[in-house]
């Protein structure tokens, strides 16, 4: 029996994962060199203590639970995560096991953070390659502080696609990447255009009046029953509406969209209807 406690005692303490003894009660009975060195602390400061009576509360985390466990706060040198595993014995006493995962918690903070960091990159829309809301947001704050210092005349579009046969239903993937190549086509160097959401794009008009953007519009409307569609769209009749404000001397972005909304949504035509030839 002596042999068998020795041989127990010399696996505890060459162990490579933290192991920490309590008797039924919940005290501390024995901690491996494993753990001393996760937790920083020689194990004369933890035996003989339960939950409650740990001389650092940071510390009670490993006590408590079967599951992740963070040290951070007072009396931890080294903020740590280490993943707990518990056995419970039949006399009520319990082991627990622990393994050092900081360096992996480190590494999905760190994948998490540049995930976030490309999210606020990206500036396109995946689908049509146009430029998205963000995208849109920015230049359309620096051509307002641009028509402001400089009282240049600016104008922003927005174009709602609409299928007359059911106006309720939103229009798929490829009729919105169809119309994005035909709006696209259709505008200047200088004009910047963005899609909004499934059916609406908003385009950037600079140096333009609404007179100038309303001729522009009128194109648009004009020729979008040729544009090309896929077969898939044969059933359906495609319209365009529009809505168009020119910046007025204290409009910000917000402002200057808002008289955009306001206007499609008093736009009485539908737009020529467009259908896959």
């Amino acid at each position: 029996m002596k042999q068998n406690g020795e041989f127990s005692d010399s696996c505890l303490q060459r162990c490579p994962f933290g192991v920490l003894l309590l008797d039924p009660a919940g005290k501390i009975q024995q901690i491996n060199p494993a753990l001393e060195a996760m937790l920083n602390t020689p194990a004369e400061q933890l035996l003989g203590h339960t939950r409650e009576t740990l001389p650092f509360a940071t510390h009670r985390g490993v006590l408590e639970g079967n599951n992740i466990v963070h040290l951070a706060g007072p009396g931890v040198t080294q903020e740590r995560w280490l993943q707990c595993e518990v056995m419970e014995s039949s006399s009520g006493s319990s082991s627990r096991f622990f393994v050092d995962i900081t360096e992996l918690v480190r590494l999905q903070q760190e994948n998490s953070r540049l995930e976030a960091e490309l999210d606020e990159l990206a500036i396109t829309d995946d689908l049509t390659g146009l430029a998205n809301q963000r995208a849109l947001k920015r230049a359309l704050d620096t051509q307002v502080t641009r028509s402001r210092r400089y009282h240049n005349p600016l104008s922003l579009a927005i174009i709602e696609l609409l299928d007359e046969s059911s106006p309720s239903l939103v229009p798929d993937d490829e009729v919105v990447l169809a119309t994005s190549r035909y709006l696209r086509d259709r505008l200047r160097w200088v004009d910047f255009i963005a899609r909004w959401d499934q059916n609406h794009f908003l385009i950037i008009l600079p140096e333009t009046s609404a007179r100038e953007g309303e001729r522009m519009i009128d194109k648009i409307r004009g020729n979008f029953p040729d544009i090309e569609l896929p077969e898939s769209a044969s059933i359906h009749t495609l319209s365009l509406r529009f809505g168009l404000a020119e910046w007025q001397k204290g409009d910000d972005d917000r402002r200057l969209m808002d008289r955009a909304a306001e206007d499609l949504n008093r736009d009485p035509l539908i737009g020529m209807a467009a259908s896959a030839s």
